[in-house]
C-alpha cells in the first residue's frame, strides 16, 4: 500500500532535517561545553536550566505560528526566551537568529511542494536582507546598546502596520459576502470540495506563482487569476531597511516584512510566502555570520549564541513551519490578515508599552 504523499514528504525531507538538526544541537553542546545542558545543568551562556524537550515544544509552536503568516519563529521566541526562561545575557541575540535562521527550511520546502515559491520576488528583497544583516549588528553593539528608543519607535510602526491588517481583514470578509475577491474565490472552492468530499482547501493543489513578465526595473508575479507589479528596487530597498532593523533586534525581518507586503504591496499571505521565507533564512545566515565572524574581529565585541539551544529549538520549529506549510491553503485570507494584524500590534504595543513602563516580563 502506498503511503500518503504528505507522508512521503515529511519522511524523505522534513524528519531527515529535523534529526540533523537536533543531532547538531548534541554535537554542538560537546563542542562549545564539554557537557549536555538542560534540565540538570545550566546552559553557560544563558545561566538558566531548561529541558531540552521544552525548548523543541517552544521551537514547534512558535515556528508554527508564525510559519502559517510567513514568518520566522523569533518574533514570539525571543520574548518567551526572555521571561519566560529567563534566557536575558546578550547571547540571547544570536541564539535567536539561529533559531530563525534553521526553523523556516521547514516552511520553505513545504511551500516549494505547493508550488508557492517564486525566485524572482525573492531575489530582490533578499539582496537587500543580505546588506541589511551586514549593517545591523554593528548599530546594535554601538549606537543601540540602549535599545529602547529604538524598539519604541519599531513598536510604533508595528501597531500602525497591524491596525490596517485588522481593518483589510474586515475587507476580506465583506468581499466574501459579496461573492467579489480572491476571498470569495476560496470560500467557493472551499465549499466545493468538501460537498466534492475532497479536503476543503481553498486554494487549488496545482496553481503556482509565476513570473509573467521582467521589464523596466519592474517583476509582475501572478496567481490565481491576480496580478502584482512590483518594482525591483523597491523590493530590495525594503529588504534592506527591515534587514538593519531586524538584525539588530536578533531577529528575522518577517514580522516586519510581512505587513509591509501584505499591506503596502497588497501581496496575499498565499504569495508573500514566496519571498518572506527565503528571507528570514538569507537574513538570518548574515545576521549570525555578522555577529560571530564580523563584529568580534571589527569592534572586538564577542557575542558567541548557545549553539545547543538554538539547534533543540530549531528541530521543533522545523517541524512547526512544515505544517503550517501544509494547512495555509485551508485557512480564509481575511483570518490570515487577522491573525496576522492582532499578532503584529500586541508586539507593537509591548514594544510601546515597555518604552514607558516597567512589564513583568523582557522583550
Amino acid at each position: 500500500m502506498n503511503a500518503h504523499p504528505i507522508l512521503k514528504e515529511f519522511l524523505r525531507e522534513q524528519l531527515p532535517l529535523i534529526a540533523v538538526v537536533l543531532g547538531l544541537g548534541f554535537v554542538a553542546a560537546e563542542l562549545q561545553h564539554g557537557f549536555l545542558p538542560g534540565a540538570d545543568a545550566p546552559f553557560p551562556l544563558a545561566g538558566v536550566r531548561v529541558p531540552i524537550w521544552h525548548l523543541i515544544w517552544m521551537g514547534f509552536w512558535t515556528g508554527y505560528t508564525m510559519a502559517v503568516v510567513g514568518e520566522a519563529a523569533g518574533i514570539f521566541a525571543l520574548p518567551y526566551t526572555m521571561s519566560v526562561l529567563q534566557f536575558t545575557a546578550p547571547s540571547v541575540t544570536p541564539t535567536t537568529q539561529l533559531l530563525t535562521f534553521l526553523n523556516p527550511f521547514g516552511a520553505l520546502f513545504g511551500f516549494r511542494r505547493n508550488r508557492q515559491f517564486n525566485f524572482d520576488l525573492a531575489k530582490w528583497v533578499c539582496l537587500g536582507g543580505i546588506a541589511g544583516g551586514l549593517i545591523g549588528p554593528f548599530i546594535r553593539v554601538s549606537v543601540l546598546s540602549d535599545v529602547e528608543p529604538f524598539t519604541f519607535a519599531v513598536g510604533i510602526a508595528l501597531v500602525v502596520a497591524g491596525s490596517h491588517l485588522c481593518l483589510a481583514a474586515g475587507r476580506g470578509y465583506r468581499e466574501r459576502k459579496t461573492g467579489t475577491g480572491l476571498e470569495a474565490r476560496f470560500h467557493r472552492m472551499a465549499a466545493q470540495r468538501q460537498a466534492e468530499g475532497k479536503t476543503p482547501s481553498g486554494i487549488p493543489a496545482n496553481e503556482a506563482i509565476v513570473t509573467a513578465s521582467r521589464a523596466a526595473g519592474r517583476i509582475t508575479i501572478e496567481y490565481w487569476g491576480e496580478r502584482w507589479r512590483i518594482s525591483k528596487r523597491m523590493l530590495t530597498v525594503t529588504g534592506l531597511a527591515v534587514g538593519i532593523v531586524s538584525s539588530a533586534l536578533g531577529v528575522g525581518g518577517g514580522f516586519l516584512l510581512v505587513p509591509i507586503f501584505s499591506a503596502i504591496y497588497r501581496l496575499p499571505m498565499y504569495v508573500l510566502v514566496a519571498a518572506t521565507i527565503p528571507y528570514v533564512i538569507v537574513l538570518s545566515a548574515v545576521g549570525l555570520f555578522t555577529y560571530s565572524v564580523v563584529v568580534p574581529r571589527y569592534s572586538g565585541v564577542v557575542i558567541a549564541p548557545e549553539w545547543a539551544w538554538g539547534c533543540f529549538a530549531a528541530s521543533g520549529g522545523i517541524l512547526g513551519a512544515w505544517c503550517a506549510s501544509k494547512t495555509q491553503r485551508f485557512v480564509p485570507e481575511h483570518l490570515l490578515k487577522l491573525m496576522l494584524g492582532g499578532i503584529t500590534g500586541l508586539a507593537g504595543a509591548l514594544y510601546v508599552i515597555a518604552f514607558f513602563v516597567e512589564l513583568p516580563f523582557r522583550l
